[in-house]
């Protein structure tokens, strides 16, 4: 467990000039088993590490002039073979910062004092990998293709900024990967604030926001996804909040935000999700606040929201507040806002597809507009349920909705009344 000091911006390997580098600084690291502490001691002010794309200053190799033939040569006597020659290091010309054993890489007080930059897209900043455990604390990312790639191994980020990457923030490629993230922000990534591709991976994310990245704050493409969100803001990217594209994931979110998001604020549209929302806010999307499966396909996932506000969220579909397609999705709601939100086809607060079952308890679901564009193709300015879904509604409120075509305000499509609501007017129930 050894402490290595950065105390030079320069971005080489030359044990003789006095200083270390961060490269250097992580391949001593990489040769010492054991979790180390890389530390930095710079200039005060804002310092720039900008990655090398040559860092071992090779020299470029000039074209070998063409060769006249040779003779032929005599055979040569036998060479006796040669002693082994012990292993030496490797010094690979790459720009990446390889990590392969674990090591903690701490900055300064803030996370803008010191930067790591690539050039702007053609290498990753960090990659890990050997199954090592790292924590990078206090530091901005900028300028890779990834921030931090996890091939293999596990990942702590704490207190750090990872912005303008040209694809992801962090991308999780290898499987069985444990990576925590705190207090973090993960802004203007050409793609995702985090992509998970990899299989069976643990995600936990606490305190961070994810803002105007080019997709996805955050996409899961890999199987048996566990995700844990808690505390956390997903504003203005260009896609979803969070886009659950794999089959089989486990998600909690808590106490965090969907805002202006340019398509949905949470969107669940694989195979055998289970989704817990508690105590969240779902505001301003410019499609569905969250949307639950996939038209038309069997997609067997199982959403709860409580304590929720899903507001003003619209649509060029049906489900401007919750869009529930595909087949054999089960969704509770309970205790929560669903106001303002609207649809330019069916369902301006909500919206059940056929072969599913919704429960609703003691929601308020009020001002949502069905039908927004007034082409008369929409119904259910509330809630939408399609023939078939099998929807339970106790002590709720669905009132003041709009349907722009005049009919079917409220509710549209049947439904077990199971006591103390308040559902008004243009109603079928059963």
């Amino acid at each position: 467990m050894a402490v290595f000091t950065v105390n030079t911006t320069a971005d080489k390997i030359n044990p003789s000039d006095g200083v270390i580098s961060l490269r250097e600084a992580i391949a001593l690291a990489n040769n010492n088993p054991g979790q180390d502490t890389i530390l930095f001691q710079l200039e005060p002010g804002q310092q720039t590490i900008t990655l090398d794309s040559n860092p071992l200053n090779l020299p470029n190799i000039p074209s070998l002039p063409n060769i006249p033939s040779l003779p032929n040569i005599p055979s040569l006597p036998n060479i006796p073979s040669l002693p082994d020659i012990p292993n030496l290091p490797t010094l690979e010309n790459q720009p990446t910062l390889e990590i392969t054993e674990s090591v903690n890489i701490v900055g300064l007080q803030e996370p803008d004092q010191i930067t790591i930059e690539g050039d702007g897209g053609s290498f990753d900043i960090f990659t890990i990998s050997n199954g090592a455990n790292v924590t990078v604390t206090n530091l901005t990312i900028s300028e890779g293709e990834d921030g931090i790639q996890v091939d293999d191994g596990n990942l702590n980020v704490i207190n750090s900024i990872l912005t303008d990457n040209k694809s992801d923030g962090i991308k999780i490629e290898g499987d069985n990967a444990n990576v925590n993230v705190v207090g973090s922000s993960f802004t203007k990534n050409t793609s995702d604030g985090i992509e998970i591709a990899g299989e069976n991976t643990n995600l936990k994310v606490i305190n961070t926001i994810f803002t105007e990245n080019k997709s996805d704050g955050i996409e899961i493409a890999g199987e048996n996804t566990n995700l844990n969100v808690v505390g956390s803001s997903f504003i203005s990217n260009e896609k979803d909040g969070i886009n659950i594209k794999a089959n089989n994931t486990t998600s909690f979110v808590s106490k965090s935000t969907f805002s202006q998001n340019g398509d949905n604020g949470f969107d669940i549209n694989a195979v055998g999700q289970n989704v817990k929302v508690i105590d969240s806010t779902i505001i301003k999307n410019e499609d569905t606040g969250i949307e639950i499966g996939t038209s038309e396909e069997v997609t067997n996932n199982v959403v709860q929201i409580f304590n929720s506000d899903i507001i003003e969220n619209l649509t060029g579909g049906s489900g401007g507040g919750v869009s529930v397609l595909g087949i054999d999705n089960e969704v509770l709601l309970v205790n929560n806002q669903i106001t303002g939100n609207s649809a330019e086809v069916n369902g301006g607060g909500i919206a059940v597809d056929s072969g599913n079952t919704m429960f609703l308890g003691n929601n308020t679901i009020t001002d949502n507009i069905a039908d927004s564009d007034n082409n008369g193709t929409g119904d259910g300015g509330g809630l939408f349920i399609g023939l078939g879904a099998i929807v339970g509604i106790r002590a709720s409120q669905i009132t003041d909705k709009v349907d722009l075509g005049g009919e079917y305000r409220n509710v549209f499509g049947n439904f077990f009344d199971l006591g103390d609501n308040d559902i008004a007017g243009n109603d079928i129930q059963v």
